[in-house]
């Protein structure tokens, strides 16, 4: 089953000092960062996301820079019915104006939100609640 006409350690007639066999001798690695173009390593950084910092977007335009077409702009904004309009709402129909009187929050535009939109991309930059 097993012939035992080599000895353990392999076949005798091969010399263990040739590179690639079994149990040869090997030159030594080459020194890394030894030669004479030897330069740092390069370590390379995941780049992320920018950052934009905030403006305080109230219920003016604000300048900003915007983050879809990257072009500094005055923002365009669009105000639209928010939940201050809608509790105003109640509390003047509460309060006993439900003859049309209660409707005066839907016309003010102090009391509703302000979106902010480039008015290069049309891009919605923030929504300005008024609650």
């Amino acid at each position: 089953m097993y012939d035992n006409k080599y000895p353990p350690g392999g076949n005798p007639d091969i010399t263990t000092s040739q590179p690639g066999v079994a149990g040869g001798n090997y030159p030594p690695p080459p020194a890394y960062g030894m030669g004479p173009t030897a330069q740092p390593p390069v370590v390379m950084a995941p780049v992320g996301p920018t950052i934009i910092l905030q403006q305080s977007f109230h219920d003016t335009p604000a300048s900003t820079t915007c983050p879809s077409c990257r072009q500094n702009i005055l923002t365009r904004t669009v105000h639209s019915i928010g939940l201050l309009a809608w509790l105003l709402f109640g509390l003047l129909l509460l309060f006993g104006c439900w003859l049309g009187c209660c409707l005066i929050p839907f016309c003010l535009s102090s009391c509703k939100d302000v979106d902010h939109y480039c008015p290069n991309c049309n891009h919605h930059l923030y929504k300005y609640k008024r609650i």
